[in-house]
C-alpha cells in the first residue's frame, strides 16, 4: 500500500535521521542553505517532503514541518524532564536505574537508538531496556489468575502517590534544558554526541 502518514515511531525515527545528516540543527530547524527538492517553504514553514503526491495514498506530499518537529521536541521536553525530576525526587540519577520497561505499542516499535538520539530515551547502557508489550493486559491476566499477585497489587496501588510536575520548579528547569536535540547538556547523551561529531 502507498503510504498514508507518520505513525509516532516512523517521527521519532525521521527526526533521529534528518538531525544525524545534519538537515536539521539541535533546535528542530532546517538548514536553510542546504539547497535539496525535498527542503521546501511550505505552509507551516520550512517542511521536509517525505514523500511526493504521485506516490502518497491521499495523492498529497507527506511532509515534515518545522511546526512538527516544536511539537515532537516539546513532547519528548517534558518526558525526559519528567524522567530527571521523578529520579531526583527519590535521589537518584539515570546511572542508578537497572532497568528501563517499554511497553505497550510505544516499546513494541519503538527504536532504541533513534528514541535516544532525539532525547526521548535516557543515554544509558542498552542492556537495561526491555521491552514487555501489552503490560497492562499482562497484569490484568496475572493479578486475576494469581492470588498472591492481586494482594500484592492492592499493597503496591496504597503506596503510590502524586507529584504535580507542572507546579514543581525542579521539573521547568529540566524541561527548558530538554528542549533541544536531544539536549542542551551533551554530557547526559556521549553517545549522541559522538555521532553528531563523527557526521
Amino acid at each position: 500500500m502507498k503510504p498514508r502518514g507518520i505513525c509516532g515511531s516512523g517521527l521519532i525515527s525521521i527526526v533521529s535521521e534528518l538531525l544525524e545528516a545534519k538537515v536539521i540543527d539541535q533546535q528542530g530547524k532546517f538548514d536553510r542553505n542546504r539547497q535539496h527538492a525535498r527542503i521546501r517553504d511550505g505552509v507551516d514553514g520550512y517542511e521536509y517532503v517525505l514523500v511526493w503526491a504521485k506516490d502518497a495514498m491521499a495523492g498529497e506530499d507527506i511532509v515534515i514541518s518545522e511546526v512538527d518537529l516544536d511539537n515532537l521536541i516539546r513532547a519528548k521536553g517534558a518526558m525526559y524532564a519528567g524522567y530527571q525530576t521523578l529520579l531526583e525526587s527519590v535521589g537518584m540519577g539515570f546511572g542508578d536505574l537497572d532497568r528501563v520497561i517499554l511497553a505497550g505499542n510505544f516499546g513494541a516499535y519503538i527504536d532504541l537508538e533513534r528514541a535516544i538520539c532525539i532525547g526521548l530515551l535516557p543515554d544509558i547502557d542498552r542492556d537495561k531496556f526491555y521491552y514487555l508489550g501489552n503490560g497492562s493486559m499482562l497484569g490484568c491476566q496475572i493479578s486475576l489468575t494469581d492470588n498472591d499477585r492481586f494482594r500484592e497489587r492492592t499493597m503496591v496501588s496504597s503506596l503510590m502517590t502524586n507529584m504535580e510536575l507542572s507546579e514543581n520548579s525542579e521539573f521547568m528547569s529540566h524541561y527548558m534544558a530538554a528542549l533541544f536535540l536531544p539536549h542542551t547538556d551533551m554530557g547526559l547523551f556521549p553517545t549522541v554526541q559522538a555521532k553528531l561529531q563523527e557526521g
